[in-house]
């Protein structure tokens, strides 16, 4: 059997990838899906879009909402259309956009750059405790280099995701 993945024809819902994959068919019940962060507000974003301001970048920001709306609406329009579904959208957003604005308020010392390197750009294998500029104390960042979340920004939200994910597990 071969899925169809969103954009590969001219419906690119979650629904239509269920419905073609026929996860349900297969027996799948359970599905979790998270939503899209606040893009506008990682590192690499504000660097790249911000043309020097350290402000999240309300455009893409709004884009991010928009998609997770819809995604919220399709999820609903699944879960009607099969009752014995559990289906649990996670939401990343608020909680990450959450720890940006108000960092103190979970124990951060940096929510607009990253602990890798400069913080504003670099990812991947440009990103290591060896990388030149890394801080000593990722704890304290909210974001570990300029697109992800540092660890102890996914801790918080792990657990926000288990609570939302509990039924899922039920």
């Amino acid at each position: 059997m071969r899925c169809v993945a969103p954009g590969e024809s001219r419906g690119h819902r979650a629904s239509n990838y269920i419905c073609r994959c026929d996860l349900y068919g297969l027996g799948v019940r359970r599905i979790g899906v998270t939503t899209l962060p606040p893009i506008g507000c990682l590192p690499a974003a504000i660097t790249l879009f911000g043309f020097g301001s350290s402000n999240c970048i309300l455009r893409l920001n709004r884009d991010a909402m928009m998609f997770n709306n819809k995604l919220n609406t399709t999820s609903q329009k699944l879960i009607a259309r099969y009752p014995d579904l559990k289906h649990v959208v996670f939401d990343i957003y608020q909680p990450l956009l959450d720890m940006i604005q108000q960092p103190s308020d979970n124990g951060f010392l940096e929510s607009k750059k990253g602990c890798c390197g400069t913080g504003t750009i670099e990812t991947s294998l440009l990103c290591n405790a060896m990388s030149i500029g890394t801080c000593s104390n990722a704890t304290g960042y909210v974001f570990w280099d300029g697109f992800h979340p540092s660890e102890a920004a996914n801790q918080i939200m792990s657990q926000n995701l288990l609570r939302q994910g509990i039924n899922l597990i039920s």
